[in-house]
């Protein structure tokens, strides 16, 4: 896949742009619904002999309309790349995306960037897609620019599992109730964390339980507590147990939190991890973070979770 930082470098990319099918959205998290969007405008696409392309937005337009909102993204800007790039798309746009960006009228959008940048010939959206100034855009419009240009127009129903609509929205509600199980089987994989381990204050190899932290940021957080998870670590996965929090049993200042850390404990292995990469899948959710009597009650405690975590990631 070729990544273009905004469609004004569109002539400059080095995949041959004809026949286009082009797909438009924020992607966040890359969940069951994207994929299926994903693989249709991958089939169309063929059946034309021709190129495919998503079109994205950087930041998410929620965030860059409304900077104090409260979303948090599913997946970073580089693991939305990652995960886009696997899919065997030929072209993503990566558009900045700015207050000016969004007055756009939709006429405007489609003419301007669909047909005359992007060349459309197909485009394929989701059920609930909507666009340009104040997302008032509506699928009845587009459908009507796209009969009136004499291009194809394809909207990919609301998957679901069960009786549950694939979203973000959704998948970000499980996984800040803590149902990691429901979030994963909507994202259609487990839901991570992904970084270079940093040095922490290393009490964990003092009791037995030797963690590698990652920072958290730029990206939902779960709710503090302790998880089983699977760590990759240069392309071979190690069951762990991981805790996601501002460890509240050893000391610090009063009214002064902690920063909030990933620190992920590899079950029954030991390497050193420090300097390296790391991405921490998320299982299941074992217990909520709490603050123990003492140090000899917490490694009791991470003995049990310890535990857990074998048994349910065996």
């Amino acid at each position: 896949m070729e990544l273009l930082r905004g469609i004004q470098n569109l002539k400059n990319q080095s995949v041959t742009c004809q026949h286009a099918v082009v797909t438009i959205g924020n992607f966040d998290g890359v969940h069951l619904g994207h994929q299926k969007i994903i693989q249709t405008t991958l089939e169309k696409a063929k059946a034309r002999k021709g190129t495919s392309i998503a079109y994205t937005f950087r930041p998410h337009p929620q965030i860059a309309l409304k900077p104090d909102s409260s979303i948090q993204l599913l997946s970073t800007y580089d693991e939305k790349i990652e995960l886009l790039g696997a899919t065997g798309l030929d072209i993503m746009v990566e558009e900045p995306f700015s207050r000016e960006f969004s007055t756009i009228a939709p006429e405007q959008f489609f003419s301007d960037v669909l047909l005359r940048k992007l060349g459309a010939e197909e485009i394929v959206v989701g059920y609930d897609f909507a666009f340009g100034k104040g997302r008032v855009g509506h699928l009845e419009a587009l459908g009507e620019f796209c009969k009136s240009a004499g291009v194809q127009l394809t909207i990919v129903p609301a998957q679901r599992i069960g009786s549950e609509v694939v979203s973000s929205s959704r998948v970000r509600q499980h996984l800040l109730a803590g149902e990691i199980d429901k979030a994963n089987a909507l994202l259609g994989r487990s839901f991570s964390y992904k970084g270079v381990v940093i040095k922490g204050d290393q009490r964990g190899r003092t009791i037995g339980f030797p963690t590698a932290n990652l920072k958290l940021e730029n990206k939902l957080a779960l709710p503090y507590g302790v998880y089983a998870t699977r760590t990759l670590f240069k392309d071979k996965i190690y069951p762990s147990v991981t805790n996601v929090g501002t460890r509240p049993t050893f000391h610090h200042e009063p009214g002064k939190e902690l920063p909030a850390l990933v620190e992920t404990h590899l079950l029954d292995t030991t390497i050193d991890l420090y300097g390296s990469t790391l991405e921490v899948r998320f299982e299941h959710r074992l217990r909520a973070e709490k603050k123990f009597n003492g140090i000899d009650a917490l490694k009791i405690q991470i003995t049990l979770d310890a535990q857990q975590a074998r048994e349910l990631l065996t």
